[in-house]
């Protein structure tokens, strides 16, 4: 098995566990058709392959590993564990060199041990001064540079002085240039990354490489060059579905019609439960957007805190008679507090109702971006954004999923994200699926009219939005997700949020994923078709 540093992905590995070969093969094909597949993700599927006893017996695998594993090394160029499986299936005398080299450059076992078990407990510090050490006694060691650049990434910088401690053999100076490239390529850092990029040798360059260099061209103004890498990317790996609507996005850049604000009626929801200050935030970045005349209703959920001052501050001095504000006695849930809006006489009398979070920073024109994408959408109910976290450099939270597995006895949701959130700019198109988030989406009256409730079942909260978006499939109304409007989401940020959850709030996750399997049973032969959804969609003027 190849060992995973960091973002273990548990969930995806007990997923794949569960299921047959097969199945795991047709799973990744349903993770290729959202995302590019990235060296996380990639050991995972590579390690469920490689475990499958009756692996030899299924061809699609065997190519599907091997396909895994060439993805996970562009990434990772210094696995020897990857090199070595690689080496195992199809020997070459190039890789077995590049084995032994590496393996010399090995850093002490002990101490390699010591550096990832901190790794993998999110302590980083201790685990850094372990790397200097290894660095002061292997100068030339790969291994311990590579850890010590992926910490500047997840962090957002550039390389730290421990650049200087490094001395990169001449042997392997093209491949560290190239790890170096995809760092300042990913964060954006263009500048550095050109630099790298024009002492590379683009006609041997991976799809990975030539992904984050046509990001890197359209940045500085020239779509041709992005284009032109990107096709030659895709002539290299064709199962990256979703750069054929980067492509198409190039081509035929979307244009957001912004007399639709004024010319459609539109009804902008909020509902809060104790979140005053980001509540605040979140109405007075609104204000500063283009709305036209929206009528905006918020809901507060049994607020205890000053949320109801604030928010008539807010009105008064912005919206006026524009807003209203509904005060409950008591938090009836997320859900229901869906349906009490939708439940007003305003839903059936605007052409279209958005919901927002009461944690969202949201861009100038984001209501016309998504009105434009539903008027070129006639068939579509919803249109959602692309959801990203806080902070610089941006990092992707929420793009749109779909069905990963539908059987008879098991129905799981694939990933809202990538693995490797870095928002490069790959995901900046128009395209029809499943799912997105509920934060901030755009709703067709009609679909509202079609499917008026968010089901109460999943109260509190979660997967009551993932449902009505499933709902409306159902019923016939497309999902549009539109990556050229984003959304800053403030939940949950921050990676001690997933280790602090009380057990009370993993149960109540638990049930609701028993809730979704039998709520959608009867109908897993529809969701079943949704796997991979790949219907074009219009991106409009």
């Amino acid at each position: 098995m190849i060992p995973v540093m960091s973002h273990p992905l548990t969930g995806l590995a007990n997923e794949l566990a569960f299921i047959t070969l097969e199945e795991a093969c047709r799973h990744l094909d349903n993770y290729l058709g959202n995302f590019v597949l990235d060296d996380v993700a990639g050991i995972v599927y590579a390690n469920r392959f490689l475990g499958a006893p009756d692996l030899e017996t299924v061809p699609r695998a065997v190519h599907d590993l091997y396909y895994c594993l060439n993805r996970v090394l562009e990434h990772a160029p210094h696995g020897v564990q990857v090199l070595e499986a690689l080496n195992s299936m199809s020997p070459q005398p190039e890789r077995a060199e590049r084995i032994a080299f590496l393996q010399r450059l090995s850093p002490d076992p002990h101490l390699k041990e010591k550096i990832v078990k901190h790794i993998r407990q999110d302590d980083f510090e201790k685990a850094q001064r372990l790397l200097h050490q290894q660095l002061s006694e292997l100068p030339a060691c790969l291994w311990a540079a590579a850890q010590l650049l992926q910490d500047d990434a997840d962090h957002g910088r550039h390389p730290g002085p421990w650049q200087s401690m490094f001395k990169c053999p001449a042997k392997i100076r093209p491949l560290w240039d190239r790890m170096l490239f995809h760092h300042y390529a990913a964060l954006g850092l263009h500048e550095d990354a050109l630099r790298l990029w024009e002492q590379m040798d683009e006609a041997h360059s991976g799809p990975y490489s030539l992904n984050l260099a046509a990001e890197m061209y359209r940045a500085l103004g020239d779509r041709g060059k992005a284009s032109a890498l990107y096709m030659q990317s895709i002539k290299q790996d064709p199962r990256q579905t979703v750069l054929r609507y980067r492509l198409e996005e190039l081509a035929n850049p979307f244009t957001a019609d912004h007399s639709l604000p004024e010319r459609r009626s539109v009804n902008i929801y909020l509902y809060s439960w104790n979140k005053a200050d980001f509540l605040e935030k979140t109405l007075r970045g609104l204000a500063a957007t283009h709305i036209g005349n929206a009528r905006i209703r918020l809901l507060l959920n049994g607020c205890t805190d000053d949320s109801l001052n604030r928010a008539e501050r807010i009105r008064d001095e912005y919206f006026k008679e524009n807003m209203k504000i509904i005060s409950l006695p008591v938090n009836i849930g997320a859900p229901a507090a869906r349906n009490w809006l939708i439940a007003l006489p305003e839903t059936r009398e605007a052409d279209y109702t958005a919901f927002l979070d009461d944690d969202v920073d949201v861009e100038e024109h984001w209501l016309a971006k998504l009105l434009t994408v539903l008027e070129a959408n006639p068939g579509a109910g919803v249109a959602g954004c692309k959801v990203v976290y806080p902070g610089t450099p941006r990092r992707l939270q929420y793009l749109y999923r779909t069905p990963s597995v539908v059987r008879d006895d098991l129905f799981r949701i694939s990933f809202e994200a990538p693995s490797v959130r870095n928002d490069t700019g790959l995901y900046d198109f128009v395209r029809s699926t499943a799912n997105v988030m509920g934060c901030c989406h755009l709703f067709r009256r009609q679909a509202l009219l079609d499917c008026p409730t968010f089901d109460i079942c999943f109260s509190p909260s979660q997967m009551d939005d993932i449902a009505h978006d499933f709902d409306l499939l159902l019923k016939g109304h497309g999902i549009i997700y539109c990556g050229l409007a984003s959304c800053v989401h403030h939940q949950n940020t921050g990676t001690a949020f997933f280790r602090t959850r009380k057990l009370s709030q993993h149960g109540n996750i638990a049930g609701n994923d028993v809730k979704f399997f039998y709520k959608f049973w009867e109908n897993r032969n529809e969701l079943r078709s949704l796997m991979n959804v790949r219907q074009p969609a219009s991106g409009g003027a």
